[in-house]
């Protein structure tokens, strides 16, 4: 049975007296032995430019010393509280924070990821003009040695509406594309979720896929901050997606959840299109962060078995699909083996490699031919100028 202890009574004093003034938006933050980079984290949180926030910290029952770390930050800001729990995994840490959680917004930060200083601020006020249930944001790409790199994988700005905010009937293609599933570069109105009795599925990797694939269905009101606020850490080695092979069915567990889930409801039809290109995707990308043949091969071999079967994606039309690869190789699975649909795909990135080395090459020639018609330009100028 879970419990769960609060490690500072100041802190839950303190939030009682100011309920109405700093309980605006409610950050929850998961850790599990995030020693390394929680302090980070929470200097990210608590230089916030919106002040008016709650800090939830949900310790899953680390070894390390991140409790340590908290507590250190928890002396110098009232706003940060402690909840521990033993390992049960951030999905259940996630709901504890749910529960805990006073703020008219919420979001469910990672702790080893890192936020713009204005990100709370701009989906705050985004949310409250167009009062919404969820505003989604951008998010770039770091690794350790800080390199920064911006990417449209977590939010396809040309696949949204021109329409402010917008529900799943204004995109009802690509309700579930538009966005990632991740759940850390989203604002949610806590009321919408609390009424929806939205939860966190409680599996080690992907446990925000069900609720997040829910929760834009279900939302009448969807806007967005087209800024890069969110800042993903990369390559990290600790990762749930660095295990990724001792989870090897979770991202189908989180995907057929999100369809039992969708299935309730009496308007899926209407997106499920959608939904098989989303977890056609999910299933793809599982395969391709598998540390070990042998994991690969178990998984692929479930999927031809049944799982693609149970997903819906073992009828889907070429018509269907977002792109023709996506059945294509959807076909290969359902008929050759592990090994040789792997040969394929290496045989298919190879040819790709050798076309963009080619572009490269007439790029890097057409380049070369204007660089000197404009040095012979300039080589004119200069003349006609004596």
């Amino acid at each position: 049975m879970f419990t769960y202890i609060l490690t500072s009574k100041e802190s839950v004093e303190w939030m009682k007296k100011n309920d109405k003034k700093y309980n605006k938006i409610s950050v929850v933050i998961p850790v599990y032995n995030a020693g390394k980079y929680i302090g980070q984290m929470l200097e990210s949180v608590i230089e916030q430019s919106f002040k008016e926030i709650e800090v939830i910290c949900v310790n899953d029952g680390s070894v390390d010393n991140s409790c340590d770390i908290i507590k250190s930050y928890m002396k110098r800001d009232s706003r940060i509280i402690l909840l521990e729990q033993s390992n049960l995994n951030a999905g259940a840490a996630r709901n504890r924070g749910l529960l805990r959680a006073k703020g008219k917004y919420i979001v469910f930060w990672d702790a080893d990821d890192k936020f713009d200083r204005k990100a709370l601020e701009l989906m705050y006020l985004k949310m409250q003009k167009k009062q919404a249930d969820i505003c989604v944001c951008g998010v770039c790409e770091f690794t350790n040695d800080s390199k920064v790199y911006e990417t449209d994988g977590y939010l396809k700005t040309a696949l949204i509406p021109h329409k402010d905010p917008f529900n799943k009937y204004d995109i009802h293609e690509a309700l579930f594309s538009f966005a990632s599933n991740v759940v850390w570069n989203k604002m949610f109105n806590r009321k919408f979720l609390m009424d929806h009795n939205l939860r966190f599925q409680e599996i080690r990797q992907g446990n925000d896929t069900a609720f997040v694939m829910k929760a834009l269905y279900l939302a009448d009101r969807i806007t967005i901050a087209e800024k890069y606020l969110a800042f993903y850490r990369m390559n990290h080695a600790d990762s749930l997606t660095g295990k990724s092979s001792e989870t090897i069915f979770c991202p189908y567990q989180s995907y057929i959840c999100a369809l039992q889930e969708l299935e309730k409801e009496p308007d899926f039809p209407y997106v499920k299109k959608s939904f098989c290109n989303k977890a056609a995707k999910g299933m793809f990308r599982a395969l391709n962060i598998q540390t070990s043949f042998e994991a690969y091969k178990e998984l692929y071999q479930f999927l031809q078995e049944e799982g693609l079967s149970n997903l819906g994606l073992s009828q889907c039309r070429k018509e269907d699909m977002e792109e023709e690869w996506m059945y294509t190789d959807l076909e290969l699975i359902k008929t050759i083996s592990a090994e040789e649909f792997l040969f394929y795909k290496a045989n298919e990135r190879r040819l790709d490699r050798d076309q963009l080395k080619y572009t490269l090459r007439r790029v890097r020639r057409r380049l070369a031919l204007l660089l000197s018609l404009n040095q012979r330009f300039k080589d004119i100028k200069r003349f006609v100028g004596k």
